[in-house]
C-alpha cells in the first residue's frame, strides 16, 4: 500500500505545473506553448505611440506568456528589425473585467526591473526599483529578452508605489501595450479582448499540501484572486 501511495504521489507531481516550470536563461522552453501576439516589423513604424499604439515596433518580435511555480514569465524573440536594446516596457491591466486601463507597469533590462504606475510619471510613488530576489532576467542571444516577475507583484500592492484608488487585485492580468527592443508601443484593440497576453496566475503550492499530496491524500491548490486599476487608460 505504501507503495502503491509513493507511486500516485510521483504521478501527481509530474502531472503538476511545477514539473515544467522554465529556466530563465534566453532559451525559450517548451513550456511557453504558441505566442500570444506578435509584433510586426515596420522600419517606419512610430515611435513613442501610447495614445496610438500600432501592431508593428521598428524591430519586431513574437511574445510568449506563461504563469507557473508563482511566476509570471516572459519570452519576447526578435522577429525583425535592428533592437535598440534588450529591453522591455510593459503595460499589465491587473482587472480585465473593469476595463479601465492600464493599472501597472515594469522596465525589464539585465540591470534593474523598474515598477511603476501608468499615468503618474514624476509623481511622489510613481516608480520603484524592485529587488533582485522578485525577479529574474536574461538576454536572447539572437535578439530579444526573457524574464520572470514574482507573481505576488500583480496580486498585491508593491511597497513604495501610490497607486489610484479604489486599487483592485483579480488575479487574472493582460498585456495590453508592450514597448519592447524599440521605442514603437505594440498594442491596442485590433489584437482583440486578450489584447497581447492574457495571463492566469499560477500560486506556489504551499509545503503543507505537497506533504499531505506524499501521504496519500492529494494536491490541494490554491486560488488567487484580487486586483489593481489605473485612472489613466491607454490604447
Amino acid at each position: 500500500m505504501k507503495n502503491l501511495l509513493i507511486g500516485a504521489a510521483a504521478l501527481a507531481v509530474a502531472a503538476s505545473p511545477a514539473a515544467a516550470a522554465i529556466t530563465v536563461d534566453g532559451v525559450r522552453d517548451a513550456a511557453y506553448g504558441a505566442a500570444s501576439a506578435t509584433v510586426a516589423t515596420d522600419p517606419a513604424a512610430p515611435e513613442g505611440n501610447f495614445q496610438s499604439a500600432t501592431n508593428s515596433a521598428r524591430a519586431g518580435y513574437d511574445i510568449y506568456l506563461n504563469s507557473s511555480a508563482g511566476k509570471v514569465y516572459g519570452f519576447f524573440d526578435l522577429t525583425g528589425g535592428t533592437p535598440v536594446g534588450n529591453f522591455a516596457n510593459l503595460y499589465f491591466d491587473l482587472d480585465p473585467t473593469k476595463a479601465n486601463g492600464s493599472d501597472l507597469g515594469f522596465e525589464i533590462s539585465t540591470q534593474r526591473v523598474t515598477a511603476f504606475i501608468p499615468g503618474k510619471n514624476g509623481q511622489p510613488g510613481f516608480n520603484k526599483d524592485l529587488d533582485s530576489s522578485v525577479f529574474e532576467v536574461a538576454n536572447v542571444a539572437d535578439g530579444g529578452i526573457e524574464f520572470s516577475l514574482d507573481t505576488s507583484l500583480f496580486t498585491g500592492p508593491i511597497p513604495g508605489l501610490a497607486y489610484y484608488d479604489p486599487q483592485f487585485f483579480e488575479g487574472t492580468i493582460t498585456l495590453r501595450l508592450s514597448q519592447s527592443l524599440s521605442y514603437s508601443v505594440a498594442g491596442g484593440a485590433s489584437y482583440g479582448p486578450n489584447r497581447l497576453g492574457a495571463i492566469t496566475l499560477a500560486a506556489i503550492p504551499e509545503p503543507a499540501s505537497w506533504a499531505l499530496m506524499i501521504g496519500g491524500f492529494g494536491l490541494a491548490g490554491t486560488a488567487l484572486r484580487r486586483r489593481a486599476r489605473t485612472a489613466v487608460t491607454f490604447a
